[in-house]
């Protein structure tokens, strides 16, 4: 796995805000670029906690960052990943975990 950084994900939100303004983040266009944004935030999540196989829901406290209420929103993204408000919950997580893992680093 590549490290993934904060631009990784400034260049992706720079093509998704483009249909997140004309509206059309369901379309069959903007759908690959929300994919690998979805699956860019679990990556840095697993990188940033060392994780190298799945995600453990069940034991999410032996993980060092994790954001609050991390299982809900995590299913509430994949539900509505080609929704603008799942859009703007993935961009919300994304910062947090820069933060926290910022925060972590220190």
């Amino acid at each position: 796995m590549t490290n993934i950084t904060k631009e990784v994900f400034d260049n992706l939100e720079q093509e998704i805000d483009v249909f997140a303004k004309n509206k059309t983040l369901g379309s069959s266009e903007a759908k690959p670029y929300l994919d690998e944004y979805h699956s860019k935030i679990i990556d840095y999540f697993k990188q940033v906690n060392d994780i190298t196989g799945n995600i453990d829901f069940d034991n999410l406290n032996q993980y060092p960052v994790v954001p609050m209420n991390f299982k809900e929103r995590y299913e509430y993204m994949i539900e509505r990943k080609y929704h603008f408000m799942g859009y703007r919950q993935m961009k919300t997580f994304k910062t947090e975990l820069i933060k926290m893992n910022a925060s972590y680093q220190t």
